[in-house]
C-alpha cells in the first residue's frame, strides 16, 4: 500500500470505528415541514431528444419546470425531467416512480436534466440510469426533480430534508397534473444524496400527497450520520488526494447547504469558522460541480482539518446540529410504506454497518426494510448488474 493511501485508509477505520458506537445517539429530527408538497399547478413539459436525458428505453421523454417555495419561503421555479415508458397504460394510469439522483454538487450546471458529455457530473447524474430504465420497461413513468438550486436560482440546501423533500413531491404532483396517462401509485427512489430525498419526502404528511400514495421507497446507499463523519475527518490533518478531496469537498456542500436554513450559522462560517482559505474557495459551490470541487485545484488542496478557523469548535458544532436535524435515522415514516435499502460492503460515505443499523431503526418502529448487501463502493451499487431487476422485482407486489 502506497504512503497516501495508508494515511487514507486510517483515517478512514478512525472515523469508522467510533461510528459504530453511535447507535442511538443524536437529536430527534422534525418530520418535513407541512408545506413540503406545496406546488402551483400543472408541471410544463418540453420535449427533449438530449440522449444523455431520453433514455432508449423510454417512449416519450420531457424536460419539466414546476413551481414551488425556496427553504426560505420564496417562490421558485425548480426544473427535472419526465420518461415515459413505451407500453401503453393499464387502467388507472401508470404508476410513478420518482428517481432522485446523487450528489452532483450545488451548480446549476449540475443538473442532471442538463446533462452534457464533457461534464465532470456526468457519471454522478447518471449513476441510477440503469435502474431507471428498468423502472421504464417494467412500466413505470419516471419523474427526476434536479432539486432546488440546481439548475434554479439560489443555493442548493444541500441534505436539507425539508428542501429535498419538497423537489420530489412537488415534481410528483406536477407530472401526474400535466400528463393524465399516470397514474396515483407512487414509489420513491433515490441514490446518496438522492436516498435521503426519497425518505424524507415518504416521511412527509400525507396531505403534503394530494390524492397520490406512496407504496414504498428505495434508498440505495443512504448516507446517515454525515454529522459524526464530518466530525471525525476534521481531525485528519494532511491532504491525501482523492480520499481526502472528497471528504472536504462534501464539507464545503454541507456547510453551503447549512446556511441556507440557518443565517446565524452562515455569519459564523465568514466569522472565522472556516479557514481563510476555505472561505475563498466557498464561491466555487456555486459555481463549480462535486468533482471539480473536490480536485486538487479547490478543497482537494486542503487537508480537512485545514477547513476550520479560529470559531472552528464552534462552527463545527453548529453543523452537526444542523446535520442531525436532518439525518433519515431518526425520520417516522407512514405505515403501509415498504422500504428497501441497496448498500455496498466497501462504502465509506454511507458504510454498510451503519446502513444495517438504520434498517434496524426502522423495523423498531413497525416498518418493514429489506436490506441488500452488495460489493462494491458508494458510486458501484447502483451500477452493479444485479441492483435494477433485484429492485423491480422487489417493487412488484407492492405497487399494483
Amino acid at each position: 500500500m502506497r504512503p497516501l493511501r495508508a494515511v487514507c485508509a486510517a483515517a478512514a477505520l478512525a472515523v469508522a470505528a467510533p461510528l459504530l458506537s453511535l447507535a442511538g445517539t443524536g437529536p430527534v429530527v422534525a418530520q418535513p415541514d407541512s408545506t413540503a408538497g406545496a406546488t402551483a399547478g400543472a408541471a410544463e413539459l418540453t420535449p427533449t431528444h438530449n440522449p444523455l436525458v431520453a433514455l432508449p428505453a423510454s417512449g416519450a421523454a420531457y424536460l419539466i419546470r414546476y413551481r414551488s417555495t425556496t427553504v426560505r419561503g420564496e417562490p421558485v421555479t425548480l426544473t427535472g425531467s419526465l420518461l415515459l415508458p413505451r407500453r401503453r397504460p393499464p387502467a388507472g394510469g401508470w404508476p410513478l416512480a420518482v428517481w432522485n439522483h446523487m450528489t452532483t454538487g450545488g451548480a446549476d450546471k449540475c443538473a442532471p436534466s442538463t446533462a452534457k458529455r464533457g461534464s465532470t457530473a456526468l457519471a454522478d447524474m447518471t449513476s441510477g440510469d440503469g435502474i431507471v430504465a428498468a423502472l421504464l420497461r417494467d412500466g413505470y413513468a419516471v419523474v427526476r426533480p434536479d432539486y432546488e438550486g440546481i439548475g434554479s436560482p439560489g443555493p442548493h440546501p444541500y441534505l436539507i430534508g425539508s428542501s429535498l423533500a419538497r423537489s420530489v413531491i412537488g415534481a410528483a404532483r406536477a407530472v401526474v397534473a400535466a400528463e393524465p396517462r399516470i397514474g396515483r401509485e407512487v414509489v420513491l427512489a433515490g441514490h446518496s444524496e438522492g436516498a435521503v430525498a426519497a425518505l424524507f419526502a415518504a416521511a412527509a404528511p400525507r396531505a403534503n400527497w394530494g390524492d397520490l400514495r406512496v407504496r414504498a421507497v428505495v434508498g440505495v446507499t443512504p448516507p446517515t450520520r454525515m454529522a459524526d463523519i464530518v466530525t471525525g475527518v476534521a481531525k485528519v490533518p494532511v491532504a491525501a488526494g482523492r480520499t481526502t478531496g472528497e471528504l472536504v469537498g462534501l464539507a464545503a456542500l454541507l456547510v453551503s447547504g447549512a446556511t441556507t436554513v440557518d443565517p446565524d450559522f452562515g455569519r459564523l462560517i465568514a466569522d472565522g469558522g472556516l479557514s481563510a482559505r476555505a472561505n475563498k474557495l466557498m464561491p466555487a459551490v456555486e459555481r463549480v460541480c462535486y468533482r471539480d470541487l473536490a480536485s486538487p485545484s479547490l478543497f482537494g488542496a486542503l487537508a480537512p482539518a485545514e477547513l476550520l478557523g479560529l470559531r472552528g469548535g464552534a462552527a463545527l458544532a453548529r453543523l452537526s446540529a444542523i446535520a442531525g436535524r436532518n439525518d433519515v435515522a431518526h425520520l417516522r415514516l407512514p405505515p403501509g410504506v415498504a422500504v428497501r435499502f441497496d448498500a455496498g460492503l466497501t462504502d465509506a460515505v454511507a458504510p454498510a454497518p451503519l446502513v444495517a443499523e438504520l434498517a434496524q431503526h426502522y423495523r423498531e418502529r413497525g416498518v418493514p426494510v429489506t436490506l441488500a448487501l452488495h460489493a462494491g463502493g458508494h458510486a458501484q451499487v447502483p451500477r452493479r448488474p444485479e441492483t435494477a431487476p433485484q429492485i423491480v422485482e422487489w417493487l412488484r407486489g407492492r405497487v399494483r
